[in-house]
Formats: structure tokens, sequence, C-alpha cells
């Protein structure tokens, strides 16, 4: 059987699914800015222009300045390995910590924090990614997507979304997904890399009648 079968199966049996919110800590962090005095912590807020095709999340690029909102920013910092989805306008985008995620990374206010309980691998966490952006998470996202004018998902509803088992098979079936979609990423920088200097490398010569 392949992965994608397992997965299948998986998916097909609700009969013990549980909600997200008995599994994880669901967060969404308030509105932080620079503030014009007492700037004394730097924090890089991270935006949907951070998240990476594939793999972890890198440094995100913008930073703020704060002083007095220090320890609001300390209680929504990001741990290793807390997965982020967009929920206002653009849904359903994700990514994930990485292992070694430096304490001053905080959210913007447009996407949810995903912390799983008692996973120090992060295997739990890669499950959770990708099962958001397989099919079923998309579809799921763009189910609970409300508003008339900008969309939007709703934090009691999100953390009440019903998952199946992280079962050995299927953690083990989406552990193989990350690790190809990785691979694939890695190989499309490299051949970008070289695209890059296809022109770079021509040489020009003038040449004079």
């Amino acid at each position: 059987m392949s992965d994608t079968c397992i997965i299948t199966v998986v998916l097909r049996d609700s009969s013990d699914w549980k909600p997200l919110i008995s599994l994880a800590e669901v967060l969404r962090a308030p509105l932080i800015k620079t503030e014009p005095e007492n700037q004394l912590h730097s924090y890089h807020i991270i935006s949907i222009r951070d998240f990476p095709p594939a793999g972890y999340l890198p440094r995100p690029e913008r930073v703020i300045h704060i002083g007095e909102q220090v320890q609001r920013a300390k209680n929504f910092a990001l741990q290793p390995y807390d997965v982020l989805v967009t929920i206002a306008g653009t849904i359903g985008h994700v990514t994930i910590a990485p292992p070694k995620c430096p304490r001053n990374w905080v959210p913007a206010t447009n996407m949810f924090l995903v912390r799983f309980a008692d996973d120090p691998d992060g295997s739990k966490s890669r499950t959770f990614y990708g099962l958001m952006k397989s099919s079923f998470g998309q579809d799921l996202m763009d189910t609970l997507a409300h508003g008339k004018g900008i969309q939007i998902v709703s934090k009691k509803t999100f953390s009440r979304t019903l998952l199946p088992p992280f079962t050995p098979e299927t953690m083990q079936a989406f552990e193989k997904l990350w690790k190809e979609e990785m691979e694939l990423y890695q190989r499309s920088m490299r051949l970008l890399e070289e695209a890059n200097q296809v022109f770079a490398e021509a040489e020009v010569k003038s040449i004079v009648a």
C-alpha cells in the first residue's frame, strides 16, 4: 500500500477523530508595533511573505523594537516546531518553526500559532503541517472561512476542528512526504542558482567594424 493510500484510509475513518484543541494549544498574537520610546528589545514579526514553499521557517525580515510590550511579545514568541496557519485574507498557508527557533520571533495577527503537547522531535507538528497542506487541510480551511469582505477563520471553530489520530503509520507517511518536499525544494533552489548564472557567465565581446 502506498503512503497516499495509508493517509486516505485514515481520513475516511472518522470514528476516533479528536478536536485540535485536545491535542494542541491554539494562539493568535495581538498586534505589536515598534514603540517610539523605550526601545529595549528587538523582535522579528513573521508575515506570510516569510513563509517558504517548503521546509522550516527562515529568519523573518521585519524587525520591531519594543519596551512596554515585551511581556506580550514573550507570551506569543515561537517555540521549536510551532506551526503557523494563515487565517485572514490569504487563508491556509502553512509553515513550521525550526528546531532551534530563536525566542524573539512573533507571528503577525493574521495567523494562528498551533503548539502540540509532548512533541520533542516535532513529528506531530510535521504531521499537522502535512495535513494542512494536503487537499484535506485546504478544503477544511475553505469550509471554515467566512466574511463578506476579507475572509477570516474563527479561532473557536478552528480549535474545534476534528483531526484523524496521529498513528505511527500516518506520522510515518507524512514524514516521508516532508522529506520529499524538502528534497524537491532544495533541488529547485540549486537549479535556480544555475539558471541565474547562465547570463552572468556569458562572455560579451564588442566588435568594431
